[in-house]
């Protein structure tokens, strides 16, 4: 087991990405939190995990990344619980699409909030308990790099999360905690299902060379290894996930 007995948080993590890394990281035996602001979509999280997985290796925490002390309570519950923290994926997310000349202030902040904000908060927080080292992933996109239509709070929000990244990298790394970030393409997500229509997706894979869309299953490997000992000289990568459409 790559992860054995390391305990992980992962926010954004009822559903889709996140909830699919969850999983992966109790096969592969890490402790794991998972939490989101919905506390029927957490419930039923925690009821898929029960079918497979031993209760007393997870928990389901209520948390709004947006909110500071909401972020601390978090933490204090799983260091309560698990005693220890070794790694923090920030996954949590909002990508509302609007044209710019639709997107009021109040809208575009909120995605900067949540998305960029939510990883700071977690990241300032998760270093009051890496005593010992370890590994914050954060989850960004493809159009950090590559820009999108209707999305531009969403793109802004993560080409900062990726010089976020890079910034904590060279900051923490003299205390062996390590950050990078994974940017995935188009997963086919209930988010992205939402947000995209049927033709924006299908010319979206069709520019992909391997011709399609990601599943939750082609991206959780790449979040296993930056978790694991495998990964303890990689540190300031943004790691495109995403069948070649962006290189």
């Amino acid at each position: 087991m790559r992860l054995k007995d390391k305990v992980a948080i992962i926010t954004g993590s009822t559903s889709g990405i996140g909830l699919a890394i969850a999983k992966e990281y109790l096969k592969e035996g890490a402790y794991v939190t998972i939490c989101g602001t919905n506390q029927d979509k957490l419930n039923k999280a925690l009821l898929e995990l029960e079918k497979e997985y031993a209760s007393n290796h997870f928990l389901g925490v209520i948390c709004n990344v947006a909110n500071t002390i909401e972020v601390e309570n978090l933490f204090k519950e799983v260091i309560n619980k698990f005693h220890k923290l070794d790694i923090l994926i920030n996954n949590a997310g909002i990508a509302p699409a609007k044209s710019i000349q639709e997107m009021t202030d109040d809208d575009f902040n909120n995605v900067i909030n949540i998305n960029t904000g939510g990883t700071f908060r977690c990241t300032r927080e998760a270093l009051k308990y890496m005593n010992n080292g370890g590994s914050i992933i954060n989850t960004s996109s493809f159009v950090s790099l590559y820009g999108s239509v209707n999305q531009s709070g969403y793109t802004a929000s993560k080409s900062a999360i990726n010089g976020l990244t890079k910034a904590c990298a060279k900051e923490l790394g003299k205390d062996n905690i390590r950050v990078n970030a994974v940017a995935p393409g188009v997963v086919m997500t209930e988010m992205v299902k939402d947000n995209c229509n049927e033709e924006t997706i299908n010319r979206l894979n069709m520019m992909t060379p391997l011709k399609r869309g990601a599943t939750t299953q082609d991206l959780v490997g790449i979040y296993v290894y930056l978790g694991s000992d495998e990964s303890k000289f990689t540190t300031g990568t943004i790691i495109n996930i995403d069948g070649g459409l962006v290189m």
